[in-house]
């Protein structure tokens, strides 16, 4: 009784084995996108946060003008005063002392505004690439596999990675698309 038991679970599960590869394909197709595109991800751990500058994008107009910049001198942040253009009786720039420092935090991917006198305390590395050998750049449309279905393009931003892929970088993205150039890292703190 056994024997004709199996032997019928047998002949349904070939009847029906279409239908099971049919149901079954469409998971195992999204498992494997999910794979491609999130398992790089998951092995991107800098171990270095960074200092940057991004310019008020209220102000971020060809009338404003700051009086001094930023530089990195024997690992250290020091200002330097920029060489003002001469301004005549109708301009209207405006003028501001320096651009705003940023610390990104890359465990906690969070940014935030710190004094001149905050980052002149901390030791920077000028790169281009941090110590571990990471980079952060602006890329337009990083939509990956999913751009072969119509994506919107949304997913323009700073990324840090190492070589291929990388992970976007949260709370840069302010900076929109004819904005990227307000952005500059200035380097990667030790």
């Amino acid at each position: 009784m056994c024997y004709n038991f199996v032997t019928l679970e047998q002949t349904i599960m070939k009847k029906n084995l279409p239908l099971i590869v049919g149901l079954a394909l469409p998971f195992v197709f999204i498992l494997l996108i999910a794979v491609v595109v999130y398992l790089p991800n998951v092995f991107i751990k800098p171990q270095h946060d960074f200092l940057y500058t991004m310019a008020d994008r209220n102000n971020y107009n060809y009338n404003t003008v700051y009086k001094n910049t930023y530089a990195i001198e024997n690992g250290g942040l020091v200002q330097r005063p920029v060489e003002l253009p001469k301004l005549n009786e109708n301009d209207t720039r405006v003028i501001i002392d320096a651009p705003k420092l940023y610390r990104y935090n890359v465990k906690d991917s969070t940014n935030k505004e710190i004094s001149f006198t905050e980052a002149q305390s901390l030791k920077i590395d000028v790169g281009p690439s941090s110590p571990d050998g990471y980079i952060v750049a602006y890329r337009y449309n990083h939509n990956g596999v999913f751009e072969l279905f119509g994506s919107n393009g949304n997913n323009s931003g700073y990324f840090i990675s190492k070589g291929k892929g990388g992970k976007k970088l949260i709370g840069l993205d302010s900076a929109g698309y004819y904005y990227e150039n307000n952005f500059t890292l200035l380097g990667w703190i030790k």
